[in-house]
């Protein structure tokens, strides 16, 4: 997998710098159409750091 850049620090997969180490990142769009903007997608890898 290519790098992905992300800046959610409080994720447990946040490299502590800018990479997300997850094997795999799941992304969702926000919108009933196709997202248009940043703002209408998620990551739903997230976890939180404990």
């Amino acid at each position: 997998m290519n790098e992905i850049k992300c800046n959610v620090t409080n994720c447990m997969y946040h490299s502590g710098t800018t990479n997300c180490t997850a094997k795999e990142v799941q992304v969702a769009s926000q919108c009933k159409k196709e997202p248009c903007k940043c703002s209408e997608t998620e990551c739903g890898t997230f976890a939180p750091k404990n």
